[in-house]
């Protein structure tokens, strides 16, 4: 399927989909977030039916015990219409920058600014 992007007024997400994946139903994904003022923001969202596929297929004893994923955000529901639920939900409340990981400004925009 390739990218998928949503926009809100606040910001722009771009969902970047495996060749399977199907954006109504796709539960492991990773996801950018930017702002209008320049801030992004990446997650790796995964469902708990994902989550235990992968927990579930892994043979090694240290893999199947434990997940780690340092922008990871857990979801009931599949879909690009469900996480960006949840996006624009935390925009809402303030709590982007508390749910995702801050990604460096692109090169560009540093540039920009010097």
């Amino acid at each position: 399927m390739g990218e998928v992007i949503r926009r809100t007024p606040h910001f722009k997400a771009l969902f970047m989909l495996g060749g399977e994946d199907e954006e109504a139903t796709v539960d492991n994904v990773d996801v950018e977030v930017t702002l209008n003022d320049g801030t992004r923001y990446s997650a790796t969202v995964l469902t708990v039916a994902a989550l235990q596929r992968w927990m579930d297929s892994e043979a090694d004893e240290y893999e199947w015990l434990k997940f780690q994923c340092p922008d990871l955000v857990i979801t009931r529901y599949p879909g690009v219409p469900a996480m960006m639920r949840i996006l624009e939900l935390a925009y809402e409340r303030d709590d982007l920058r508390f749910l995702l990981q801050e990604l460096e400004p692109l090169e560009d925009e540093v540039e920009e600014g010097d």
